[in-house]
């Protein structure tokens, strides 16, 4: 036992292991983080399969959203939380939880498959090169793959893709993740590869047309059972049916975000959110239509961006930033709204809750914060 344990810690302890994972698994898994803490018995005990198979015998499930940042202090350096509510609080707070041990100043790209989170390529700043003509930095693209199990918090790697890929484009089609993009001199064979994640193995997507891929920034989400791919540099979006690319409808290119990550998938309905208002595309009209009923939710103002939403048991999580002036800091705030759809085919949402979860202060505040929330659910 460790120096300073409270007795009844000790003496819990000292129970039957079967005793003790009994009792672990019948805790929620949002209070693994704060148990974490207490000793490295308990952190031990957390991580260890014998836990998650008592899990699994005892059945159910679970999904935990969570947060990836970037620190003022640390701006190359990925740090996950997780949404946190005490249980004598109606508050929610973001509780770090275990970060992979790799930097990246450009961004990977995020998907969850199951149980598992994918942090895919990325980039280091090239500091030896000199800026480039658009004023950009210039980074040294990374072909690696990190995971993280949301059962047990922690990090392993994936084999690499073929291709180093800087700020990639990620998404997930039965268990299948699809990246796209990410660097120069991209042609029909490179454009985008394919990880298969039962069998472990990357393979090339072959497309036909050479004009599909001309371009190195792309957004992709998984929407009406198949892979949608936009191209920042063109303006436009593709869908692949039966095997083939082909233009997607115009209007959902036109209302598609830039950054993809503010954008999500809920039962087969499209949703995007940005400065001013939650959208969704109706594909019967052909257009987006405002999400209605937000009552509660804070007008979004110019303070307010880097917004993100994510799939939460099938309600729509939205977290943003808001820069305070005032008092020098920046502020991650989120929020849960259910969705219920109508006779009529309208759509509308309920705000369940939505808290300040995180402050950060101090120099660098032009760097963005929040990097990704997603949604990882866990069986048992």
């Amino acid at each position: 036992m460790e120096y300073g344990e409270e007795p009844s810690i000790k003496r819990f302890l000292m129970l039957p292991d079967d005793l003790v994972f009994n009792c672990l698994a019948r805790v929620s898994r949002l209070h693994y983080p704060t148990l974490s803490l207490v000793s490295k018995k308990f952190r031990f005990l957390l991580a260890s399969k014998e836990l998650y198979q008592t899990r699994i015998l005892l059945g159910g499930t679970e999904s935990c959203l969570y947060v990836c940042v970037r620190l003022h202090t640390d701006s190359e350096q990925l740090h996950w939380f997780i949404i946190y509510q005490g249980p004598n609080s109606s508050k929610k707070v973001l509780v770090p939880i275990s970060s992979p041990n790799f930097t990246s100043a450009a961004l990977p790209g995020f998907v969850v498959v199951g149980h598992e989170i994918y942090a895919i390529g990325g980039g280091s700043e090239n500091k030896n090169a000199s800026i480039n003509a658009t004023g950009s930095k210039t980074y040294n693209a990374l072909s690696s793959v990190m995971v993280m199990d949301s059962r047990s918090h922690t990090w392993r790697e994936a084999p690499s893709m073929r291709v180093a890929r800087v700020f990639p484009s990620a998404c997930t089609l039965d268990g299948r993740i699809y990246v796209t993009g990410g660097c120069e001199n991209l042609n029909s064979m490179n454009w985008m590869e394919i990880f298969d994640t039962k069998t472990q193995t990357w393979e090339f997507l072959q497309i036909p047309s050479e004009e599909v891929c001309k371009g190195s920034e792309y957004l992709s989400i998984s929407y009406q059972r198949t892979v949608y791919v936009g191209s920042r540099e063109k303006d436009v979006t593709y869908k692949m049916h039966k095997g083939k690319w082909r233009g997607a409808d115009i209007c959902l290119n036109h209302g598609w975000s830039l950054d993809p990550s503010s954008c999500c998938v809920i039962e087969n309905v499209f949703y995007r959110c940005s400065l001013g208002d939650v959208r969704w595309y109706d594909l019967k009209k052909r257009e987006w239509a405002a999400l209605k009923g937000l009552e509660g939710l804070p007008t979004f103002t110019n303070y307010y961006r880097n917004f993100k939403s994510a799939d939460h048991c099938g309600k729509l999580a939205i977290s943003w930033e808001e820069y305070v002036l005032v008092d020098d800091e920046t502020k991650i705030w989120c929020a849960e709204i259910a969705i219920q759809k109508r006779q009529n085919g309208e759509i509308w949402g309920t705000l369940e809750w939505f808290d300040n979860v995180f402050i950060s202060s101090g120099p660098n505040r032009h760097v963005d914060l929040l990097v990704n929330a997603l949604t990882a659910t866990v069986w048992g």
